[in-house]
């Protein structure tokens, strides 16, 4: 059977990830927590294509690729394709390819798909693309460079990366750094009058549950518009899940006490924009303070932190061109605000 992945899929899939290179000679030494990482930066990436094998209630193989604009249309990136050992030259390996590209037709219109592989050309794993219709390109040419002995290639007056990281850390912790579920909290609760915040829930599993932290977190988007800042909240999911939704409490609450709400339909969005869509992630908060500030967050919600928070970085270009983009589609009627479908159902 293929399913969508569980995040409680990833840790057997790590093991028989690593087991997997731990067999072949190509000089990359996996553990099971680097294949975790792997695993769980692609579930929180890009989960809606990553899709698993069952067989007698456990996972065996699994497979999953990126979604990129490029010139000729969308292309699915860096795809992982891993069938357990005692598993393999069943055809699984064949029915997870084939359900992962009609779900990327279907959803993203894709186009052309890339990916690395290894050995040679009349052995297994090349011999068996080219039997489904891969081909190896010619023209391009996969390069691989150590970051910083590139660095000291190209400045060579740097003494050390090393020294240079640790005499620029507060640079660095302005750049980037993860967050904590309270730090989120409180950098809502700190907009006031004069500044603008977009926020985009993409409602996952573990929204609005009847907990202290989610309670605060609720709370500090409330008191972000009490404040005087102009907060707009995009709730983006099925129209189903989000009808569903209303019966519970602290949802419902957010509709009524909120004006400024757009709800939309994601596959709307998967459909107009599947881009933009894939840059929300797993949700999206981006602020231009009175002062100038400006700053963004992304949801990850993998590891010991809950997103990456960006602070006047080039990141921040990219991500208000993803707002202004929506923002658009909704004034020209591309994209719908149901909120007014759904509030009259409360």
């Amino acid at each position: 059977m293929i399913r969508l992945i569980n995040k409680d899929d990833i840790h057997q899939l790590a093991i028989i990830y690593k087991d997997l290179y731990d067999n072949v000679d190509i000089g990359e030494n996996w553990t099971i927590e680097s294949a975790t990482n792997l695993l769980t930066y692609w579930y929180s990436k890009q989960k809606d294509l990553f899709f698993v094998y069952i067989e007698n209630g456990e996972p065996v193989g699994a497979i999953v690729s990126g979604v990129k604009n490029w010139f000729d249309g969308i292309r699915l990136v860096d795809t992982e394709l891993f069938v357990a050992k005692s598993y393999q030259n069943k055809g699984i390996a064949k029915e997870l390819f084939l359900r992962h590209l009609l779900e990327a037709k279907l959803k993203y219109n894709a186009k052309m798909m890339e990916f690395h592989t290894y050995g040679d050309e009349d052995e297994f794993p090349q011999k068996w693309y080219k039997k489904i219709g891969f081909k190896k390109d010619d023209d391009l040419i996969i390069m691989s460079g150590d970051v910083e002995k590139v660095i000291e290639k190209l400045n060579p007056n740097i003494n050390s990366v090393k020294s240079f990281l640790q005499q620029n850390k507060d640079l660095k912790e302005q750049y980037i750094k993860p967050f904590t579920y309270e730090e989120l909290s409180k950098l809502y609760s700190n907009l006031k009058n004069g500044d603008t915040a977009y926020i985009f829930d993409m409602l996952p599993e573990y929204s609005y549950l009847d907990n202290d932290s989610e309670i605060e977190y609720l709370k500090s988007r409330k008191v972000a518009s009490e404040n005087g800042a102009n907060v707009k909240l995009f709730i983006v999911g099925s129209l189903n899940k989000v009808k569903s939704m209303l019966k519970n409490k602290l949802f419902k609450n957010t509709l009524l006490e909120n004006p400024n709400i757009f709800i939309l339909n994601d596959e709307d969005l998967k459909d107009k924009i599947p881009y933009h869509f894939f840059q929300l992630g797993n949700g999206l908060y981006y602020a231009e303070r009175k002062n100038g500030d400006i700053e963004s967050f992304r949801d990850l919600w993998s590891s010991n932190q809950i997103g990456i928070y960006y602070k006047n970085v080039e990141t921040n270009v990219a991500v208000k061109n993803t707002i202004n983009i929506i923002l658009t589609k909704i004034k020209n009627g591309e994209l719908v605000n149901h909120y007014h479908d759904i509030i009259s159902l409360s």
